[in-house]
């Protein structure tokens, strides 16, 4: 074996010992196109609209995007059905996309987190259904024994009510959702999945995060972020364990989505200048139907309520070297850089949208000079 193929092979067996978060890439460069979009929440169908509207889907399903990148800012499940569906297909595009020399990121968002950790106020029921199989009453019954016996540990009385208690059980745990938890628990498809995500990279000159990286914190490089984040997913960690995971965390951060211009704006700066960066794209807090710009343009929100639950609003942010546009509805059209040119683009997307457009609110307080209000919503 010459030299450099024993480098070779040392260099390989190095790499595979590594932990993950040491190999993760946080950073790219000189990408041409890139299509971000916001959450999805479970809702296949626009998923697959948003795509084929960026013209990075073939008939067939299959990557046709080239070398452009696609990020997709988390919150894949909850509030909607198809949240495996969603991955399973994101996996698959991930690997097409490579072969053409294109990249798909799926970042992680707080309700990936959320189900890992066991947060299931969220979950849709089409979620435990389409786990059914032929053994799902089998594991529902087994695990439903174990939690009455649980609960019997702190109130014996339940013995005297046992059927009424199993029934309540029944409903509170339905079928599916042993399957669905498994499926979230280390070694299950959607934590295996999940983990090997960042939650923030940057792309050319551009940050990209679920949430939002607080102005206000201490600034951390995106490798140290990513991998105290990947800790608290691996290690099983309660959220509350390290502050990235928490309110002020990339995944949960609204701040830059609702807070003003005298609380963000000065910081922003410090923050962007930071991480060299014109710009940070984030998600998670839903504006009324539109991809929107904040301070000045530092900040680009692209969660317009994709997913049935807001509404079925369709639309994405295009970047192609300095040029922001939207992809509002199949349509191409550039992101405002004044206020007078804000009134026009969102007059313009409205009449894309089905009647009556989500926007009409907005446009009638710019129309007659209301005073400014947070563009997110809750």
């Amino acid at each position: 074996m010459n030299i450099v193929r024993l480098i070779s092979l040392l260099l390989l067996l190095v790499c595979l010992q590594l932990p993950a978060s040491l190999q993760a890439k946080e950073t790219w460069q000189d990408v041409a196109r890139i299509v971000a979009i916001g959450d999805l929440h479970g809702d296949y169908e626009q998923y697959l609209l948003i795509l084929k509207d960026n013209n990075l889907l073939d008939a067939k399903l299959n990557w046709q995007g080239g070398k452009t990148h696609l990020v997709q800012l988390g919150d894949v499940p909850d509030r909607g059905p198809d949240s495996l569906k969603i991955m399973r297909h994101l996996k698959q595009l991930h690997k097409q996309a490579r072969k053409a020399k294109g990249y798909v990121h799926a970042l992680l968002g707080n309700h990936e987190l959320m189900n890992i950790t066991h947060d299931l106020r969220y979950v849709h029921p089409g979620e435990y259904s389409t786990l059914i199989t032929d053994k799902s009453a089998i594991y529902q019954a087994h695990y439903l024994e174990r939690v009455f016996e649980f609960l019997l540990t702190q109130d014996p009385t339940l013995v005297d009510s046992k059927p009424q208690s199993m029934q309540e059980l029944a409903i509170r745990f339905p079928k599916g959702f042993v399957e669905h938890r498994v499926m979230w628990a280390p070694k299950g498809e959607a934590f295996e999945w999940v983990k090997k995500n960042n939650a923030v990279i940057k792309i050319n000159r551009t940050l990209f995060t679920h949430g939002g990286i607080s102005p206000h914190q201490e600034f951390l490089p995106l490798k140290t972020i990513n991998r105290r984040i990947r800790r608290v997913i691996n290690d099983g960690l309660p959220t509350t364990s390290d502050l990235l995971s928490g309110e002020q965390g990339p995944l949960w951060y609204r701040g830059l989505a609702r807070n003003s211009s005298e609380q963000e704006l000065e910081q922003l700066k410090k923050m962007l200048e930071y991480y060299d960066a014109d710009f940070i794209v984030i998600a998670h807090t839903p504006t009324p139907g539109a991809v929107m710009q904040r301070f000045d343009g530092r900040v680009v929100l692209v969660d317009v309520g994709l997913g049935e639950f807001y509404g079925t609003r369709r639309a994405s942010l295009l970047i192609e070297g300095s040029n922001r546009s939207t992809i509002h509805r199949g349509h191409k059209i550039s992101l405002p850089d004044s206020d007078q040119a804000l009134l026009d683009y969102l007059v313009r997307l409205s009449k894309l949208d089905p009647d009556p457009s989500p926007l009409l609110m907005m446009i009638d307080r710019l129309d007659t000079g209301k005073p400014e209000q947070n563009v997110g919503t809750d």
